[in-house]
């Protein structure tokens, strides 16, 4: 029976599928997962770039029977097992192999990078999946129909995220030098990638089309400019000092032989060697490729950023099965098969987010049992954002005001909680208006002073504590602000479970720790996760200082046993 690489590639796929399923992230996480699956839910627009690919797409996901969130983790489960095959398919040719590019193909599709991405709800799956199809019809460019689609795909994959342009540019030029196009065949191309690029424009239509969240205020193409080039994240990008930029390499680096198990990196050389000695141009577009995604992404500074590797990832992945052409004779496959489970094996534990409800635990925590019609101001994402989730979705606490102190520094934000709060900002319109006469001159260039914006931002926020003081204003404060400092600082800041109740009264309050809900990970597997639980643990000392401080040995007692319980699960 004669060999066919995609039966193969399709076994492959489901058993990496299955994989993922096995450890998906039952629900919300952390970071942009709340916030991300509600602008799917309800087909709005996400933090820049909006992603409208990935929203569009999701939003089908969303709709499916069953739990949204759950659908759309395994849509990017579906969107890397898609990658897997692909990849297989392309390395199989190539090496004209059935086992060997097992290898590779764990490589991607097991390594930290892919994996942790892949069982969330998450742009960067689609991301990866565009890098192998830009790939693969490069180097199966025979014709002008393929030109075409390459070009489309080229401008589609911008919609989803903006990372692409450093695997597409090369891509582009790579084309003008080896192939040469006449100039009428580069600007059809070029209209073909604007076709697929215009999708950008649903930013524009489902704003004006009074989008349930809008972030960006996308009405015009000016602010359409501003969302696609991240304008509010600019502060991060192409301002970092040489020590940062250092630190930065250093941690790259160290994110990408991590992805290779360090070991395989020996591929990388010996795929750079092969490609130098017989394909001198696909060297340098693999060389620059990743230069260019290198070079990007140290001078960004975003917590978040290990994702922003994948393009030069994959293409390290693409030079490194070259690599094995060199060892190819020594790899047989009995050597691959349990070389590409060991892959699997050795980064489960770093992986994995089976069982892990923390990212939904730790938001729900922070809003569960406020008073009800209560004020929660947070200064992390990772709380706001999931609550995004809770009430745009799932109808939970929608009695509640709750606001992200630091988007209110946009105007967008300021019309989405107009719409979402009319009563409360209209109790607040002076104190909002005369914020934004300040904020408009910031954010449209024009003369502005920096400290009377701050002025009219504390006394916003203060009117809003005054607002709310009668039903109870709390602070979600995982790490010290120096904004919420200056709001009503002769308040008293009472630990209240993971919030701090801001109130000019001595009554005791006390919160029911035996109400409290967090289920601790199996695994912390990932520096952020770890700082959320470290900070309910801070949070749970500080509340059993307060009451035992108020003499209320049994509450301070009850908080003692929840978190000693707490502790013991991890």
């Amino acid at each position: 029976m004669k060999y066919k690489p995609w039966i193969t590639g399709l076994g492959l796929a489901i058993f990496v599928f299955l994989v993922y399923l096995y450890s998906l992230c039952p629900t919300v996480y952390l970071i942009d997962s709340g916030e991300l699956a509600a602008v799917s839910y309800t087909l709005g627009i996400a933090h820049p770039t909006g992603y409208p690919l990935y929203t569009l797409i999701s939003y089908l996901f969303a709709h499916l029977p069953g739990e949204p969130i759950r659908n759309l983790n395994i849509l990017s489960a579906l969107f890397s097992c898609i990658a897997a095959l692909l990849l297989y398919l392309n390395l199989s040719k190539t090496l004209k192999d059935k086992f060997l590019p097992f290898v590779i193909t764990s490589l991607f599709a097991f390594s930290p990078a892919i994996w942790r991405t892949s069982i969330t709800n998450e742009v960067y799956p689609l991301t990866g999946l565009f890098c192998i199809i830009l790939l693969d019809l490069l180097f199966n460019l025979k014709d002008s129909r393929t030109y075409y689609v390459l070009m489309f795909s080229i401008g589609l994959s911008f919609t989803n995220h903006i990372i692409i342009f450093s695997i597409a540019v090369p891509i582009f030029f790579y084309i003008l030098f080896v192939y040469k196009p006449d100039i009428k065949k580069i600007l059809l191309g070029l209209f073909f990638a604007l076709v697929g690029f215009s999708l950008y424009l649903y930013l524009i239509f489902r704003t004006l089309g009074n989008a349930e969240i809008a972030w960006g205020n996308v009405c015009n193409i000016q602010r359409l400019f501003w969302h696609l080039t991240g304008k509010q994240y600019q502060v991060w990008m192409f301002s970092l000092s040489i020590k940062e930029i250092l630190n930065n390499t250093k941690q790259g680096l160290y994110f990408i032989t991590n992805n290779f198990l360090f070991v395989f990196i020996v591929l990388i050389f010996a795929g750079f060697y092969w490609l130098l000695k017989n394909d001198r141009k696909k060297f340098w577009l693999f060389l620059v490729i990743f230069i260019l995604n290198f070079l990007y992404t140290i001078n960004y500074a975003i917590p978040d950023i290990e994702s922003y590797y994948i393009p030069g990832f994959v293409s390290l992945l693409f030079i490194s099965f070259y690599g094995l052409k060199i060892f190819k004779k020594y790899i047989k496959w009995f050597i691959a098969i349990p070389i590409s489970l060991i892959i699997l094996i050795l980064n489960y534990q770093g992986s994995t987010l089976r069982n892990n409800t923390f990212g939904l635990d730790y938001s729900y925590a922070h809003i569960a049992q406020l008073p009800e019609n209560s004020l929660l101001i947070c200064s992390y994402w990772d709380i706001y954002s999931p609550t995004i989730y809770l009430r745009n979705v799932k109808n939970i606490r929608k009695d509640l005001i709750i606001i992200d102190k630091e988007l209110l520094r946009r105007t967008w934000y300021i019309k989405y909680l107009r719409n979402e709060y009319p009563e409360f900002c209209q109790k607040a319109e002076k104190g909002i208006n005369d914020y934004l006469v300040e904020l408009y001159k910031f954010e449209y260039g024009k003369p502005y002073e920096s400290y009377k914006i701050q002025d009219k931002y504390i006394k916003m926020i203060e009117r809003f504590v005054e607002i709310k003081e009668s039903t109870g204003v709390l602070l979600a404060l995982p790490f010290p602000d120096y904004d919420l400092n200056y709001v009503k600082p002769n308040y008293l800041r009472i630990p209240f479970g993971l919030n701090y109740l801001i109130t000019k009264d001595t009554i005791p309050v006390v919160f029911d720790f035996s109400k409290l809900k967090i289920n601790h990970p199996e695994f912390v597997n990932d520096q952020r996760l770890k700082y959320n639980i470290n900070f309910v643990k801070k949070m749970a000392v500080d509340n059993i200082n307060y009451l035992t401080k108020i003499n209320r040995t049994n509450e301070a007692d009850n908080a003692k046993e929840w978190l000693k319980e707490f502790v013991s699960k991890k």
